[in-house]
Order: structure tokens, then sequence, then C-alpha cells
């Protein structure tokens, strides 16, 4: 048996009706449709009232067709009413918004292919808005609150109801005055639009769509949609359910984000051209500089005064520093070209090994190297090496009057751990504490603790390319204690050593 209610066909044209009928009948099969073409078949259809919806021309011989609506309006105002006209207009629609028609259809032929669509749209209104007086009106409120856009559309895309969020997004005074409008013509894109009704007929839901809308002024403004489809069962409707939340901040974030990658990769070629020259460029004449460095010395060592000697001398140890710098400043930009893969590696046999290697070092300076259990962490093991090589042997070399004293431990948290190298060096000021991991800035003079000042550079630019952060904790003639953390990865067994 058909759910739909009696309805009220108000035309003076006999064709208009029976087309309608028939396009409804093929729709609706078994129904009862009451045609009116008189104002005498029109006063005999409200004095029985045996209807439950009305669909009327605008533009009658024996009426003005609004007249009609507000008539009914006054008898049933619960009477979901349609307004199927070849008329158009402005002014004829702000009257159809005043008296709150439930639909409006041009007529025409794909109007006739429409109307069915516009009778279960007009009843799902009705429907709700008798609802809005009944159970429903808490969680009405609860929608009207609601800062996120909530919509509810027909398949097509109808709006039949939206919140006030979603019409102060579009620069709308209220939400009446976007239903009966189309959700697709606020897209930006019609491809965009188009994927959002394709994806909801394939899969009934679409999640989480980024999506540009244009506001009534013509501005745009990215939003995230998820839209789901419900069988209205009163009324065989099928609608969409749709909440659209505003992203314009983080469209903008993410813009910005891809901006300065952009920029950091621009930075990244540019400097790999750069440690290619380096290797090539800046190699050779120093090759040829020490290579005649030591001719003359072999040829001409023995016959030079002292002060000749010294001059030698200081060129051949300048020409030695500059191919340090030169090594340092390439291996600073190979980390992220010449990095080798994540792999789990071990920090207390890297300890170790380090501890083998820096022997003469550390026998030397009388040090002392201990740690507390260090985990097991998923990382690029030869720059780890590095990293702790450069941070041991930066403890063994800053000391005061006392032998160098280095501990090593490890704290973690649920995503990182974090290594510390805690010295009783010679410390330094709160204002050296940030300009220590910038390439060349160096606190104190080559005679007085020689190196390349880029050491500290690259421990930065290893522990960022794996995703921490390093920072140094410090006071003068009090030691310090640089950290580094590392952040979880699979792969690792991530547990600190016995």
């Amino acid at each position: 048996m058909n759910s739909l209610p009696r309805i009220l066909l108000v035309d003076d044209h006999e064709s208009d009706r029976q087309l309608a009928t028939v396009v409804l009948s093929g729709e609706f099969g078994r129904i009862e449709i009451e045609q009116v073409g008189s104002a005498a078949e029109f006063s005999a259809a409200i004095a029985g009232g045996l209807f439950g919806l009305v669909i009327t021309e605008a533009e009658l011989e024996w009426s003005d067709g609004l007249e009609v609506v507000e008539l009914i309006r006054d008898l049933r105002p619960d009477c979901p009413i349609i307004l199927f006209t070849a008329s158009a207009g402005t002014e004829l629609w702000n009257e159809a918004l005043r008296l709150q028609i439930d639909g409006f259809v041009a007529k025409s032929s794909e109007g006739y292919v429409e109307l069915p669509a516009a009778v279960r749209a007009a009843l799902f209104r009705a429907r709700r808005r008798a609802l809005a007086t009944a159970k429903d009106a808490p969680y009405r409120r609860l929608v009207e609150g609601l800062p996120v856009g909530v919509v509810v559309t027909t398949a097509t895309g109808e709006i039949l109801e939206a919140n006030p969020a979603f019409a102060a997004m579009l620069g709308l005074a209220s939400p009446e005055v976007v239903t009966r409008r189309s959700l697709t013509e606020f897209f930006a894109h019609h491809s965009v639009a188009s994927n959002w009704r394709s994806h909801l007929e394939a899969s009934r839901s679409v999640g989480n769509l980024d999506a540009q809308l244009q506001r009534t002024d013509h501005s745009l403004m990215w939003v995230r949609i998820s839209s789901w489809a419900v069988e209205d069962a009163p009324t065989g409707v099928r609608q969409i359910q749709s909440i659209i939340e505003e992203t314009e901040e983080f469209h903008a974030a993410q813009g910005e984000l891809a901006r300065r990658s952009q920029a950091l990769a621009r930075s990244n070629a540019e400097l790999e051209q750069f440690a290619y020259v380096v290797s090539h460029d800046l190699q050779q004449p120093l090759g040829m500089i020490s290579s005649y460095l030591e001719l003359l010395e072999g040829s001409v060592g023995d016959g030079l005064d002292a002060e000749s000697r010294d001059y030698l001398d200081r060129v051949a140890r300048g020409a030695d520093r500059m191919q340090e710098m030169v090594d340092a400043v390439l291996g600073y930009a190979r980390v992220d070209t010449r990095g080798s893969e994540f792999a789990p590696v071990d920090l207390t046999t890297i300890v170790d090994m380090l501890a083998d290697e820096l022997e003469e070092e550390i026998d030397t300076a009388n040090a002392t190297i201990t740690h507390d259990g260090l985990p097991t962490v998923v990382a690029d093991g030869a720059q780890l090496h590095q990293l702790l090589h450069n941070l041991l042997t930066n403890a063994i070399k800053f000391v005061g009057s006392h032998p160098p004293t280095i501990h090593l431990s490890a704290t973690q948290n649920d995503s990182e751990w974090k290594v510390s190298v805690r010295d009783n060096g010679i410390g330094m000021e709160p204002d050296a504490i940030e300009r220590i991991f910038v390439m060349f800035q160096r606190l104190h003079t080559q005679d007085e603790y020689p190196g390349t000042g880029i050491g500290l550079a690259i421990c930065k630019r290893i522990v960022e390319r794996h995703g921490g952060r390093i920072w140094v904790e410090s006071q003068p003639h009090r030691g310090s204690t640089f950290n580094f953390t590392l952040p979880k990865r699979s792969g690792g067994e991530d547990e600190a050593a016995d």
C-alpha cells in the first residue's frame, strides 16, 4: 500500500494536469490525485479537505495562484505545497519564500521529471516541521547551536534544511535563505561537486572531503565535508546528511608548510651543489698547495733560515686547516643526502666502540666515560656514531683544571628517547647556548681550543634528520649537559639495556 497522501492538483490546463498525473502515478503507483481546473472544483476540494499535499500553478485564469497558497496555508498550515508553474521571476520567488512553499518546480520537460522528487522532498519537510515541535526538538536545538555546518539535502543535492552555522559560513543571514537551493551550486569547482555526488551514489557516504565553497560575496573558503545517505522510511525520501567544517586556517597552514618544504628542497639542492663545488673545485687547489709545499720543503728545506721555515710551517698548517674545514663542510652538507636507511642501533655498542677509538685522547686527558643503560633505537648508525663522537671529543677537549668526567644516560616517554651527555668541563655563558649550533660560531680561538667550528652544527643537522631536537644546559665553570631526542620508531627494540 502506498504511504503517500491524497494529492490536490490545481491547474486550469487539463493537458498539464493529465501529464502530471501520469508522471506521478508512474513513479508512485496507485495514488489518489484530485484534479482541480476551476474555482468551483477548488471550493469543493477545500470543503472536502481530503488531501495531504497540494501542487498548484502560480497563474490561474480564475484566481491568483499565490492566493490559493495563502488560503491553504490559513486552513491547513501543516500541508506541504509545491508551486509547479511556467511563471518565473524574483517577485514570485520571494513570495514563495514568504509563504514557505515546500517545493518550486519549473513547468518544463525537465520539470515533469523532477516533480516526483519534489513531492518526496515536500513531504519530508512537512514531517520535519511536525517533528520540530515533538520529540526531536532537543536534537534540533543542539544542531542549531553547533559551531559546524549541518546540512540535510535530497539525493540530488537540494537543501532541505541547514543550521545557522552553515548559513553564516556562506555569508547568509539565516538558514531559511539556504533551503531550496542546491548544495552543489556552492561548490567552487564542478568536478569536486560531481566527485561528492558520485561517491554518495556508489558507497552512500563521503568522509572528510576537502573542498572549496563559494560565499555569497564570491570569496572562497576551504571546508571539510562528511556526508552519508539515510532513508526516511515514512516518505521514502533518501536524504543526505552532511557535516561541513570550515578549514581555512588548516589549509593556510598547509600552504605555508608546502612553501617552506619547497624552500627547504631548494636549499638542500643548493647545499648539495655547494658540496659538489667544494669537493671538486676546492679540493684540487688544496691538494696542489700541499703537494708543492712538500716539494719545496724537500728541495730547499735544509737551506731555509728559521724565519723562512716558520713561514713555510704556517702555510702548511693553513693548508691542513683549510682541508679540515672543507671536509667538515662536506660532512655537514651530506648529512641528508648521503645518510643511510634507518635500522636498529644499540647505543651502548656505539659508546663502547668510541671508547676504543678515543683511547689515546682519553688516556692523555685522564678522562672517565661512564653510562647508564642505553637503548636500542631505529636510526642511521653511522650518523649516531658521528654525533656521539663529536659530543664526547668536545667533552674531553673543553676541560678546566680537573680531569674530564663524562656520563651518558637516557630517559623515555611514549614517543621518544632523550639521551644526555653530561661533563664537568668549562661550561659556557647563557648567550652562547644557541650560537654553538651554528656553523663557524666558535667561542674560543684556534690557539685555545683547535677545531673547525662545525662539529655541533653537524650534530644538530643529524638530530633534525632523525626528527629530534638538540639543546644544551650549561653554566660557566660548572660543566655542560648536551641533550638530544630520538623519536621511537617501529623496527627497533627501544628498550634500555640492563
